[in-house]
């Protein structure tokens, strides 16, 4: 039993930290030529569905999506979880992540973030809004208000996943990200690891493989993008000093 909620706790910080973790979030993007300037118009709608283990153990599945907003260059980013009964011992159905961004030939900017838990008390509830005029994000987290200052290229945990595949997209070796995650501005380190063949339940992939990492975390995640998806990311996982813990693997997408 203590395991099985272990995993469930593991399940339900693997939600609240899915964009990062899996270092895209299935943009369903269109392959771009070295060089574009402007990825913008290249973005389609998508849906996809991942399902999630620790260590074996299944958790349920997590179900993102990208979609057009109100204002030209304007994306919505929503991640939503299905935990298995168990998880839902600490893991909501209806838990939602969403980030709005602005994307155009100037990049990805991200405009505001919300992290809802699914529960009536708002102690582990996260949201963000973007002052780029000003240069700041203003939030709150677990309850407790925040101001930070933030420099052009700083993105929360949903932008990234926009910011990433466009780099990969357009030619570019990212090699890392400021990212505002709760209360904090933190850095995450990215490379390249080769290229690897991935079976999931969605079918069997040629991928290259990215790891990223936060400085000073013991945790390294390691994406499997497949460039026939449009590096849309097959298969996910998290290692803790070296021992793998959480995988995401792709079990459907629709666009």
């Amino acid at each position: 039993m203590s395991r099985m909620r272990d995993s469930a706790r593991r399940a339900r910080t693997w939600t609240r930290r899915l964009p990062v973790l899996l270092a895209s979030a299935v943009l369903g993007l269109a392959a771009l030529p070295a060089g574009a300037k402007d990825p913008a118009p290249t973005l389609q709608p998508y849906k996809a569905r991942y399902q999630v283990s620790y260590r074996g153990l299944s958790g349920g599945q997590i179900e993102s999506s990208m979609a057009r907003g109100p204002v030209a260059g304007q994306w919505l980013y929503e991640t939503r979880a299905f935990p298995t009964m168990l998880a839902r011992v600490v893991v909501s159905p209806q838990a939602r992540e969403r980030g709005v961004m602005q994307i155009s030939s100037d990049g990805v900017r991200p405009l505001s973030f919300d992290f809802n838990d699914g529960n009536a008390e708002s102690a582990k509830d996260v949201r963000l809004k973007f002052d780029w005029a000003a240069g700041r994000v203003l939030g709150e987290a677990q309850g407790v208000p925040f101001d930070l200052a933030v420099e052009r290229g700083t993105q929360d945990t949903a932008s990234v996943q926009a910011a990433m595949l466009i780099d990969l997209l357009a030619g570019r070796a990212p090699e890392g990200f400021p990212i505002v995650t709760g209360s904090k501005l933190r850095f995450y380190r990215y490379w390249q690891e080769g290229r690897a063949t991935v079976m999931t339940p969605f079918g069997q992939f040629d991928t290259v493989v990215w790891a990223s990492q936060r400085d000073g975390s013991t945790r390294v995640t390691k994406v499997w993008h497949a460039p026939a998806l449009g590096y849309v990311p097959v298969q996910a996982v998290q290692y803790r000093k070296g021992q793998a813990e959480t995988q995401m693997k792709l079990v459907a997408l629709e666009r």
